[in-house]
C-alpha cells in the first residue's frame, strides 16, 4: 500500500464515511506490518465539507473549475499589462463564474447525500476566489486532497500550511518551512492551544468579511455594468426621439401649410357658392317673369 493511493481513495468518500474508511485502511497497514504508514494513514485529517465539495468539483464538475483557473489567468495578464478597460470586463465575469462553480460543487456534493449550508458555500466560494488569483492554491485544488478552505487578500500569497492531506502533492512554492535563526536554533511554537484557537476564530471572521467584500464589490461591478447600459439605452432613445421630433416637426409645418391652402380653398368655394345661389335666385324670377307673361297671353 502507497499512502498516496489511499489519500486519493479516502478523500473521494463522502465525509460520514472517512473516519471509518481511514480506521480500518490504518489497520490493515498495520497488520500488513507496517507500522510507520498506519501511523501517516490515521493521521490523515478528515475534511471540512466546504473543503470536500471543493474536491469534488475538481473531479467531476471540472468545466466549471476550469472556468475558475482561466478567468484567474486572464485577470492575472490583464494585471500584468494594466490593462484597465480588459480587468473591468473580466472583473464583471467573475459573480458569474464564481457562482456557476460553487452551485455546481453543491450540486455535486447533494448528488453524493452531503448538504451544503450557507457558510460552507461562502468557504466554497472563497477557496475558489483563492485558486483563481494564486497558483499555489489552484495546485492544492487541483491534487484533490483539499482539508480546509482557503482565503486571499488579493496581495498576499494564499496561506497553504495545512491545506492539503500529502504536503508533498503541492509545489515546492506552496511551501513554508522556516530557516533556523543565526544560531541554529529551531522555532519553537510560543502560542498555546487557545491562542491558535483565538487565531483560527479571528481568521475565520476575516474570511468571511474578505468574501463579503468581494462578494459586495462584484455586485457594485454589476450595478455599474448594468447602469452603463441602461444610459446607453437611454442615449440611444433620445436620439432616436430627437429624429422623431424633427420628422414630427417637419411633418406639422407640411400639414400646417396643407390647412392654410385648404381653408382658403374654402373661402373661395363659399364665395363662388354665394355667388352661384344670387344668379339662381334672379333666373328663377326670370323664369316666373315668363311664365306669368305666357299665362296672360293664353
Amino acid at each position: 500500500m502507497e499512502l498516496a493511493a489511499i489519500a486519493v481513495e479516502l478523500y473521494t468518500l463522502v465525509p460520514s464515511a472517512f473516519t471509518a474508511a481511514r480506521t480500518a485502511r490504518a489497520k490493515e497497514a498495520k497488520s500488513a506490518g507496517d507500522a510507520e504508514l498506519a501511523k501517516q494513514i490515521a493521521q490523515l485529517p478528515k475534511p471540512s465539507t466546504a473543503a470536500w465539495a471543493v474536491n469534488m468539483l475538481v473531479r467531476h464538475g471540472t468545466k466549471e473549475f476550469a472556468g475558475v483557473l482561466e478567468l484567474g489567468a486572464s485577470l492575472g495578464r490583464a494585471q500584468e499589462q494594466q490593462d484597465h478597460e480588459r480587468l473591468r470586463t473580466l472583473g464583471q465575469q467573475r459573480p458569474r463564474v464564481l457562482g456557476a462553480a460553487v452551485e455546481q460543487a453543491r450540486a455535486v456534493a447533494e448528488g453524493l447525500g452531503v448538504k451544503v449550508s450557507g457558510a460552507a458555500a461562502m468557504e466554497i466560494e472563497a477557496t475558489l476566489r483563492a485558486a483563481m488569483t494564486d497558483p499555489g492554491a489552484a495546485a492544492a485544488l487541483r491534487s484533490g486532497q483539499l482539508v480546509r478552505s482557503l482565503a486571499t487578500n488579493g496581495l498576499e500569497p494564499v496561506d497553504l500550511s495545512g491545506a492539503v492531506a500529502i504536503a508533498g502533492a503541492l509545489p515546492a512554492a506552496g511551501t513554508t518551512n522556516e530557516e533556523p535563526d543565526d544560531g541554529g536554533r529551531q522555532r519553537g511554537r510560543a502560542d498555546s492551544e487557545g491562542a491558535r484557537a483565538d487565531s483560527e476564530r479571528e481568521r475565520e471572521k476575516a474570511q468571511t468579511a474578505l468574501v463579503e467584500a468581494e462578494r459586495n464589490a462584484d455586485k457594485a461591478d454589476l450595478e455599474l455594468a448594468q447602469a452603463e447600459r441602461e444610459k446607453s439605452e437611454a442615449v440611444r432613445r433620445s436620439e432616436q426621439l430627437a429624429v422623431d421630433v424633427k420628422a414630427a416637426k417637419d411633418k406639422l409645418a407640411a400639414l400646417q401649410q396643407e390647412l392654410a391652402a385648404t381653408e382658403w380653398a374654402i373661402t373661395l368655394a363659399e364665395r363662388n357658392r354665394k355667388l352661384a345661389a344670387r344668379l339662381a335666385a334672379r333666373e328663377r324670377r326670370t323664369a316666373e317673369t315668363a311664365r306669368v307673361r305666357l299665362a296672360g297671353l293664353s
